[in-house]
């Protein structure tokens, strides 16, 4: 077999309800739409972090008609590194997530919380102290 480069570019979250799910990735943590595909079997935002439009993106996904998603359990949360998760966190919060567990000191210079999206899916803060 040939050598094949691969590279990981992107996450896909289905959501229910796109304009909630748009809204909260934006509002939490500055999340801008690079791109959009309304198609007949679902409606599609490619989006990027702030000041990262080459990084990794987040794919918002919400199949036509509406149909009822249940989010997954099979995988970990969406990860986040951020430089002052206090505020990261507060921003989610006042956005409309929940908490799942407190900012929580796991290593030395390490900081993690978890939050739930209003949509279900669970993210994961980090905040590395150097």
């Amino acid at each position: 077999m040939g050598n094949a480069a691969v590279s990981f570019r992107f996450v896909k979250l289905h959501v229910a309800d796109m304009a909630e799910a748009l809204a909260f990735w934006q509002a939490a943590f500055g999340f801008a739409v690079q791109a959009t595909y309304d198609e007949p079997d679902f409606l599609e935002h490619v989006l990027a972090a702030a000041g990262d439009a080459n990084g990794l993106s987040l794919m918002l996904v919400q199949p036509k008609p509406g149909a009822p998603l249940v989010p997954g359990n099979a995988h970990g949360p969406l990860g986040l590194v951020c430089d002052d998760i206090a505020a990261a966190q507060q921003r989610a919060l006042a956005a409309g997530a929940r908490g799942t567990m407190p900012i929580t000191q796991v290593a030395p210079g390490v900081r993690v919380c978890l939050l739930e999206t209003p949509q279900g899916h669970a993210v994961e803060l980090v905040q590395i102290i150097t």
